[in-house]
């Protein structure tokens, strides 16, 4: 049997897909999502030819003959008082109904079919509005709302028409999904002959079956009408996907109006519509709806839409590296996916750094939606920022000046950022320079120092134990703070037994003068690809300029430059605002 479906879809850039069961379109806001969706209905549901701004093209499946077509679906036309030839059916929007009529049927299409399959326009023209459903945020709140009952047996004017014709187990189906996301159940309420509209409540049992001795009690149960709109919104749709027989459905935002559980419900419903009868095409702002998507289905094509100026980029995503984004502990729970439907995503080694590098980039420029990313530690960010940019999203790591420390996890560094042979070897050559120099120190020097530090502390502790109180309250306070500094003082001790310390402390200033072109060199390789070494040393020296000390103490710093922070002016010659300004250019600038 013929089956109605979308095949070809070509996109402003040139590129296209060939859509499945499921194509979901993300990416960030204002990127075209909406717009795409709104291009295909009208390409394919409206009788004048409209331009597209984000798609160019769509093709689909064209019956072999009139009678294969009738067969398929309810295209039929009828008579009407002035015997001209009406044909009815639900307007894409589904919230009112649209006729047509004028030309003798069937004899005019008998004769013309092959160039109404030939023809889009006439296709179109015809028949188009019958073929497709386009559920809108704007139309969603009104597609189960309170109307006039049928006319007629063939009528369905609205949604609740349909749901009244499709009789009460599709109702009860649509209860339990609804029942399930809300802790609420529906009910159609037929009580009043010229009436149709739903009744929300915690259990419909005792209602009897008799629409009039059903009436007085189904009165006392809340209007669906007047409930909030994420009920609203969900019931809307899952009527519109159950109760009405069309083969292509385009949903904008599902996630609309509806907490993050039930946009996740929501998720698993469309991913169960979903099948070779029924093509689902919907845009989403929702991690929540997409996880819901992806724990019923992988058979959905993906598509990333990102604009750069006035020109849209479409990147093709891959269903089982969404998977892992879902599925794997670190980045599901690092929120991984939810840099999909941003402009730019900055993956760092710790949430420290996330707070600190999300705080300084609104204020530098707040106008930009960035998402920022805790990747736990140095080696995962390479492989975040890896993942994203196979789905073609723009993304910088930012990682501390020691990254360098380290050959081997440095050089997987620099393979993720897929430079070549020599770039790497030269990269790599000027960190075993930056190596060397930071072992000048000998170890005897250091072992000296710790053992300075080591007879301090001893004395503040054997002052400590020697020291008479007032009360056993005062001696506990103050040997309770002397423990704390402790703590902070070993810290510091055991930093100063690393070669790197200096270098933690100052980055690329505690370079001798000849090594910092070389690190200069070597930074501007990884950046380009979007690797950023933080020339400070650590994120707690990125604020020396502005008053606040390096210091070991990271939990101490991170609270001191959250308050500053959006005290301080932006000066692109001074840290932070250079670094920041550099991560804002290539994740603005770079291509999708």
């Amino acid at each position: 049997m013929y089956t109605y479906r979308l095949n070809r879809i070509v996109f402003n850039d040139g590129s296209e897909i060939i859509p499945g069961n499921m194509t979901v379109i993300i990416g960030p806001n204002n990127a075209g999502k909406s717009r795409v969706l709104k291009d295909i209905a009208g390409k394919t549901t409206q009788e004048t030819s409209l331009p597209g701004i984000v798609v160019n093209d769509v093709e689909w499946t064209s019956p072999s003959s009139l009678q294969e077509f009738r067969e398929a679906y309810s295209i039929e036309r009828y008579l009407d008082e002035n015997y001209q030839w009406i044909f009815r059916t639900l307007a894409p929007e589904l919230c009112q109904e649209y006729h047509s009529g004028g030309i003798d049927w069937p004899t005019w299409y008998e004769q013309n079919f092959q160039m109404l399959i030939t023809d889009k326009f006439q296709f179109v023209q015809q028949f188009g509005k019958a073929m497709v459903a386009f559920l809108t945020t704007e139309h969603r709140l009104q597609l189960v709302k309170k109307c006039a009952s049928a006319e007629h047996d063939k009528q369905e004017a609205n949604l609740l028409q349909a749901l009244y014709n499709a009789g009460s187990p599709l109702e009860i189906s649509i209860n339990g999904l609804v029942k399930r996301a809300f802790g609420k159940e529906i009910k159609l309420d037929f009580t009043v002959l010229q009436r149709l509209l739903l009744r929300v409540g915690d259990s419909f049992s005792s209602v009897p079956p008799d629409p009039r001795d059903a009436k007085p009690i189904m009165s006392q149960y809340d209007k669906l009408d007047e409930q909030g709109d994420g009920i609203r919104s969900f019931v809307g749709i899952l009527t519109a996907l159950l109760a009405i027989k069309r083969n292509v459905f385009l949903i904008d935002e599902p996630e609309s109006f509806l907490h993050p559980p039930q946009a996740f419900r929501i998720g698993e419903f469309l991913a169960e519509q979903a099948n070779s009868s029924r093509q689902i095409i919907l845009a989403t702002h929702s991690t929540d709806l997409l996880r819901g998507i992806l724990s019923k289905t992988t058979d959905i094509t993906i598509i990333r839409i990102d604009r750069k100026d006035k020109t849209n980029f479409f990147h093709t995503l891959n269903p089982n590296d969404l998977q892992e984004l879902v599925k794997d502990p670190l980045l599901s729970s690092a929120r991984v996916l939810d840099g999909l439907f941003y402009t730019g995503v900055v993956v760092v080694e710790a949430d420290s750094d996330a707070r600190f590098y999300q705080t300084a980039c609104n204020k530098f420029r707040n106008d930009i939606d960035f998402h920022f990313v805790n990747a736990d530690n140095k080696q995962t960010v390479s492989r975040i920022t890896e993942t994203y940019q196979r789905m073609g999203v723009r993304c910088v790591g930012i990682v501390d000046f020691d990254v360098l420390n380290n050959h081997a996890e440095f050089e997987k560094h620099l393979k993720s950022l897929q430079l070549s042979q020599e770039e790497i070897q030269n990269s790599l050559n000027i960190r075993q320079k930056i190596a060397e120099a930071a072992k000048e120190i000998p170890a005897n020097e250091r072992l000296a120092k710790v053992q300075e530090q080591m007879k301090e502390l001893i004395i503040s502790v054997n002052e400590m134990q020697n020291k008479l109180f007032t009360s056993e309250e005062k001696s506990t306070s103050e040997k309770e703070k002397l423990l704390r500094q402790l703590e902070s003082r070993f810290k510091e001790i055991a930093d100063t037994t690393k070669n790197w310390k200096d270098f933690k402390a100052r980055g690329r200033e505690a370079l001798p003068a000849k090594l910092q072109s070389e690190f200069d060199t070597l930074w501007q390789t990884c950046a380009q690809k979007g690797l950023f070494i933080n020339p400070c040393g650590e994120l707690e020296s990125m604020l020396t300029q502005q008053g606040i000390p390096y210091t070991t103490d990271k939990k101490g710093w991170i609270t001191q430059a959250l308050q500053l922070l959006p005290r301080l002016n932006v000066n692109e010659s001074e840290y932070p605002w250079q670094f920041i300004k550099t991560i804002h250019d290539h994740l603005v600038e770079a291509k999708t």
